[in-house]
This record gives structure tokens, C-alpha cells and sequence, in this order.
């Protein structure tokens, strides 16, 4: 068995990705699945070199036509999808709904709306992998439907080896430098690998990527993003468990964690490869996102976020609805990202009108399909106004976090 992605301690949240490789590694190991061999020597001369081809293409694409960029795009991922493709109707009714909603946000704010196309995220290997060129072919292409005019929109992309295993070295530099620096390159195991490639690409750091998300959205530009933030069961356990940690610590304390019994299991048995953090706040999501993963012996995500309530000392009335919260989203593909659309709220769409576009895949029949587009304007802190294309007259005043309860039920499953 091969794995290409490193996991060094580093101190930081990054640790916490450990839990998701490891996961991961046992499910390889069940199944049989053997990755590609990246030696350590390619690793630190090929992987850079390529990285800098990447980079180099990056410049060109700033300065090439905006619709000749677009027009690339295009055709590359028509080619990876190895001509397993769905046809982009630009004359749909949800893509000409959403073009009219931006218009009327940008003529009444008197600001280009920023325009987000949110989309789903299909299993990376087998029969449906195609489907991820697709969406991300899609979401392009509605983006610059959409905005009416020429313009270069970004991709939210992982670029770490554990998002690139199944390819090459010289393949992994190459997209990681491209992606990287002309999309919204994300490196979730950028700390600790001391190889020249993350050095050459710093904008890429997990911990600072999201800036470079917020400042995009907030001058008015087109940004397509998987929702989930990865695959299923990635998103359910990075995003969905760790937040809704989050949550339940906002309403108990830390104080009674280390007496639970289940907590000092977790610690007594945890294997040393998951790097475990100090302090409480983040054991308490290592703790969490293990149970999730899988990788506790005779405990599941139920019983230890019940363990933590009571070791929280959550009120009980709020124990209820913190686990339903919990079984929902550990139910779904894409879970709710409270966090998420908080910050979209309170970053960008207090600067200026957010237009949400959905964008997703079906498997019966297979296909990729736009849906109903929400227009997001900022009433006061905490608190947005919706519009949907459909019905743009009726606006519906709602907080951040049911916007984003609503709007990842509505349209992912």
C-alpha cells in the first residue's frame, strides 16, 4: 500500500486533517486500492519544478482575453471528462432567472453583485467521478452567463496530496501551481511537509485561503465552490462535526470534559498518528470528528456527542435540538456550513448584494443541473433579506444560519 499524502504534527488545526487521512488510509486498506508511488526524490525536485509550469500558465491566464479563458476551461474539462458530458443551456430557465436577479440586485445597490455558484460534489473515483468536470464545467460557464459580461471566475479547489493521490507527481505540481495561483488554491496539509512546493505557493495555506475567498466575493467577482467544502464524508466530518462542536461548546464549558469517561478512552487509546492537539477546545473536536470517522472502537458520532453534552454541561433543553441538528447533517452529503454562510453574511454580503447559484448533480438520470437561484442582501448583524429568481418581488428576512439551513436543504441532498 502507497499513500501520497504526508501528515506531519504541526501544532495547529491542521492536525486535526489526520483524522480524515487516516479514515481514509483504513477504507484504502478495506478495499484493496493501491496509489500511486511518489518517492521522496520526486517530492522535492520534480513536484516543484512542475508547481513553476503551473505558476507560469497561472500569469498567462490573467492576461489572456477574460471569454478566451472561459473558452479553456472549457475544453479542459470537457477533456477529462473523457467525453462523458451534459450540455450547458444557457437559455434555461434557472440560469436566464438568476441573470435577471443580478441585474435587478446590481440596478437597485448600485454594486455588481458578488456571485457564488455553490456546488455539489460526486465520489472521485468510479462511474460518476466524470460528473465533478462537469459541475465545475457548469459552474464556469453559468457564471459568466450570468454576469452578462467578460469575466475570469475562480474555483475553490483542494490542492494537497491527499486531494491529488490518485495522480502523478509531475500532475500534482502542475495542477497545484496552476489551480493554486490563478483559482482558490486550498492546501489543508500545507504546514510541516518541508518540501520546496508549498514554499512556493503561501497564498495556498488553509489558514489563509479563506481571506482571498472573502476579498474575491467582496470586489464583485464569480467564485464556484463545492459547498460540502469535499467529499461527503470528508465534509460531513471537517465541517459538519467540527461546528457543530463548536455550537454545543458556545452553550456549556470545558471545565468537565476531562472527567467523562468516553473522553478519557478517546485520550488513553487514541493512536499516536492522529496527532492529538492540546487544549480542550480541540480535543474535544478530535474527539468528535474520530467518533465520526469511525475510528473509535464501539463508539459512534451519537454517543459521543451525547458524552459531550453532558460532559459540556449543555442546558437540557438545548440537548435535543443539538443532536437532531447533529443526525441531519450526518445524514447528508453537503452538510448545513452555519460557519460558512455566516461569514458570506457578515464579509460579503454586508458589502454588496450575494447571488447564490446552485449547481447539481443527478445520478437518475445522470446529468448536471442549475437550479433556482437566491439573490443575499444585508439587513443588520446576523440577519439577511432573500430573494429567489422565481419570485424576485418577495423578499423573506431571515437569519444567516437559516439561510443556510433552507438553502443546503432546498437544493443538496
Amino acid at each position: 500500500m502507497a499513500y501520497a499524502y504526508p501528515s506531519p504534527r504541526t501544532g495547529t488545526a491542521q492536525d486535526l486533517m489526520r483524522v480524515i487521512t487516516k479514515s481514509y488510509e483504513n477504507r484504502l486498506a478495506a478495499d484493496g486500492t493501491v496509489l500511486p508511488e511518489k518517492p521522496e526524490y520526486q517530492r522535492r525536485w520534480l513536484e516543484p519544478a512542475t508547481r513553476a509550469i503551473g505558476m507560469t500558465l497561472a500569469v498567462i491566464f490573467e492576461v489572456l482575453p477574460a471569454d478566451w479563458v472561459v473558452g479553456l476551461h472549457n475544453k479542459l474539462f470537457l477533456h477529462l471528462s473523457a467525453g462523458r458530458s451534459y450540455p450547458f443551456n444557457p437559455a434555461s430557465p434557472a440560469v436566464r432567472g438568476a441573470a435577471a436577479l443580478a441585474a435587478r440586485l446590481e440596478s437597485e445597490s448600485g454594486k455588481a453583485p458578488a456571485l457564488l455558484a455553490a456546488i455539489s460534489h460526486p465520489p472521485v473515483m468510479g462511474d460518476l467521478a466524470h460528473l465533478n468536470f462537469e459541475l465545475v464545467r457548469h459552474s464556469m460557464l453559468a457564471l459568466r452567463e450570468v454576469r452578462g459580461r467578460p469575466c475570469r471566475p475562480r474555483l475553490v479547489v483542494a490542492i494537497d496530496p491527499f486531494a491529488l493521490d490518485t495522480i502523478s507527481v509531475a500532475e500534482e505540481g502542475l495542477y497545484a501551481g496552476f489551480m493554486g495561483s490563478f483559482h482558490l488554491g486550498l492546501d489543508r496539509l500545507a504546514l510541516g511537509r518541508g518540501h520546496l512546493g508549498p514554499l512556493m505557493s503561501p497564498h495556498t495555506r488553509w489558514d489563509r485561503m479563506p481571506l482571498r475567498l472573502f476579498r474575491t466575493l467582496s470586489e464583485g467577482r464569480e467564485v464556484g465552490m463545492v459547498l460540502s467544502g469535499g467529499v461527503p464524508a470528508t465534509g460531513r466530518v471537517l465541517y459538519g462535526v467540527r461546528e457543530w462542536a463548536g455550537r454545543a461548546r458556545a452553550l456549556g464549558s470545558l471545565e468537565g470534559l476531562r472527567d467523562d469517561a468516553s473522553f478519557k478512552r478517546f485520550e488513553e487509546t487514541a493512536p499516536p498518528s492522529l496527532h492529538l492537539p492540546k487544549g480542550a477546545g480541540r480535543l474535544l473536536e478530535a474527539w468528535l470528528m474520530t467518533a465520526a470517522a469511525g475510528l473509535l472502537p464501539g463508539e459512534t458520532a451519537e454517543s459521543a456527542a451525547r458524552a459531550a453534552l453532558a460532559a459540556l454541561r449543555v442546558p437540557e433543553t438545548a440537548r435535543a435540538t443539538l443532536l437532531a441538528e447533529l443526525a441531519r447533517d450526518l445524514a447528508r452529503e453537503t452538510p448545513s456550513r452555519k460557519r460558512l454562510f455566516r461569514l458570506l453574511a457578515g464579509r460579503v454580503a454586508r458589502r454588496r448584494p450575494l447571488v447564490l447559484l446552485p449547481i447539481v448533480h443527478g445520478t437518475s438520470p445522470l446529468g448536471v443541473v442549475e437550479r433556482e437561484v437566491w439573490g443575499v442582501t444585508w439587513l443588520s448583524a446576523g440577519r439577511v433579506r432573500v430573494a429567489r429568481a422565481g419570485t424576485p418581488g418577495a423578499r423573506e428576512d431571515m437569519t444567516a444560519e437559516e439561510l443556510s439551513d433552507r438553502f443546503t436543504a432546498e437544493h443538496f441532498a
